[in-house]
């Protein structure tokens, strides 16, 4: 009797003693689609934040490497734990270096508060067309984000980049195409008209609102990206939360809430929007914004001494 209690206590014990092992069903990754040329990727995943590395944020990065293992391009990235998020993503150049052999594999690595890989969660692998005798123009059209449609006003021409010299190519009079990005200063159009890569065109040139097209992206994660603002590279100060606060992912209360600041916290500023209605902080890492009002400025710092960045 004596032995099968002490055994009852010691399975009991090592039960306690093993890490609890997260529901697979609930935090497995889904990436919905992975496409690659030899100088871009596109890609669309949807994830949950579910380990608590550090103040209720889950640390992860985005991995894209080719067939001799040769890293492309790494991000690291953040969310809060429970939270489920999708990127999505067009024609992000490499950052790294340039595929060389096929496969190429898109991965999201698991890493721990420090940003030291743990594992990974999941991976998509493509035959990339710059690499293999195959077309992936029709494929490379269904990674479309939802875009805006808009006419040539007249015939246009084409550019590889903005500001850059144009490629010799025009679209005709009053055809539709579907615009993806623009840049900040709202005097170019990102366009997808075929093939395996985006064309930029004068806005002026084409019957298209602005206001539906995203910034061109610098990162995966738009939630640690400041849309369309030029972050200064070291903060201007500091503020200080008056009350528990909102963390935002851009300067609305219709943008995704990525956190919560709480009361008391001194967090670095970096910025203010265009109404001085919202300001850019740090919080844990990430870049999001919070309402000003709730926040005192510090050591002589002000409101309207700050540059606005969105």
């Amino acid at each position: 009797m004596r032995k099968a209690v002490l055994l009852v206590m010691a399975m009991a014990l090592a039960t306690t003693l093993l890490p609890s092992a997260p529901s697979m069903a609930a935090v497995v990754p889904l990436i919905e689609r992975f496409h690659a040329t030899c100088s871009h990727f596109s890609v669309q995943f949807t994830m949950q934040g579910y380990t608590d590395d550090a103040n209720g944020f889950d640390r992860v990065r985005y991995e894209v490497r080719d067939g001799r293992g040769t890293l492309l391009y790494s991000e690291d990235s953040v969310r809060m734990v429970n939270a489920v998020q999708t990127a999505s993503v067009v024609n992000l150049p490499y950052t790294h270096a340039m595929p060389a052999q096929n496969p190429i594999i898109f991965r999201i690595v698991d890493t721990d508060f420090m940003q030291r890989p743990v594992g990974v969660l999941a991976e998509r692998r493509v035959e990339s067309a710059c690499l293999a005798p195959i077309s992936r123009a029709d494929y490379f059209a269904s990674l479309l984000p939802q875009g805006v449609k808009g006419y040539t006003r007249a015939e246009t021409a084409l550019y590889s980049a903005p500001n850059s010299a144009p490629i010799g190519i025009s679209l005709a009079a009053n055809r539709e195409f579907t615009g993806i990005y623009r840049t900040v200063d709202g005097n170019w159009i990102a366009l997808y008209v075929g093939g395996e890569n985006l064309v930029w065109v004068r806005a002026e040139d084409m019957d298209m609102p602005l206001e539906g097209l995203l910034y061109e992206p610098s990162r995966i994660d738009r939630s640690q990206q400041v849309t369309g603002a030029v972050v200064p590279p070291v903060p201007l100060g500091s503020v200080t939360a008056r009350f528990t606060v909102n963390f935002r992912a851009g300067p609305s209360l219709d943008a995704q809430r990525l956190g919560r600041v709480p009361w008391r916290a001194t967090v670095p500023v970096y910025g203010r929007s265009a109404d001085s209605r919202w300001i850019l902080i740090n919080f844990n890492g990430v870049f999001g914004w919070v309402a000003a009002r709730f926040f005192r400025f510090n050591n002589g710092l002000s409101l309207a001494s700050l540059p606005i960045v969105g």
